[in-house]
């Protein structure tokens, strides 16, 4: 079923109305020829209540939380990508930002099972912290890991491996030179 646009912007219309108070006038609709996406822009505290509103309206879809650091503003900015299979595709983005210092926000996971993985490489990689979510831990990162969370901006992870895993010491790659016939050694005869 191909819905027509006049029937997408009613059915925006409806799930405007069904949002908590506060946020019915901060709904955004941004597109292009090729097709539109709402966004809302949240406070952290209320993101369990927007998003049981907009799953029961029937964007069923987690997509994935994307995390976009703004150190020169000193926040997290997480951006919850859902789609509606019963609506031809819709997107919506809800957006909220997290001060850098204290990056805490309630778990998604309850109600988009999906964001669960999405909330360990967020803890893991950002540091940011999802109350009642029972497995933040380092998912993909080596469990010798010592350094602060490796995607902030304001990390050096070169200088982090270096001193993790060559003591300080820049490292330097061998030279070889591949060719069709082998490797050439040092006095430039090509091995057998």
């Amino acid at each position: 079923m191909k819905l027509e646009v006049d029937q997408i912007v009613d059915l925006d219309k409806e799930l405007i109305e069904k949002l908590p108070e506060e946020y019915k006038d901060k709904v955004v609709i941004k597109g292009s020829g090729t097709g539109k996406r709402l966004e809302i822009e949240i406070d952290p505290l209320d993101l369990c209540k927007v998003l049981p509103v907009v799953r029961e309206f029937g964007y069923d879809h987690f997509l994935g939380i994307t995390v976009i650091d703004h150190p020169d503003e000193n926040v997290f900015e997480l951006v919850y990508l859902i789609s509606s299979t019963k609506r031809s595709g819709a997107l919506l983005a809800i957006r909220t930002k997290l001060n850098r210092d204290n990056p805490v926000i309630d778990t998604a996971s309850f109600i988009y099972p999906l964001a669960y993985y999405q909330e360990i490489e967020a803890y893991e990689f950002f540091g940011i912290k999802f109350n009642n979510h029972d497995g933040l831990k380092l998912w993909i990162l080596e469990d010798n890991w010592r350094g602060p969370p490796p995607l902030r901006k304001d990390v050096d992870t070169r200088k982090i491996v270096l001193d993790l895993y060559y003591g300080g010491k820049r490292y330097e790659r061998p030279v070889q030179w591949r060719s069709l016939g082998g490797l050439r050694n040092t006095n430039g005869d090509q091995n057998e």
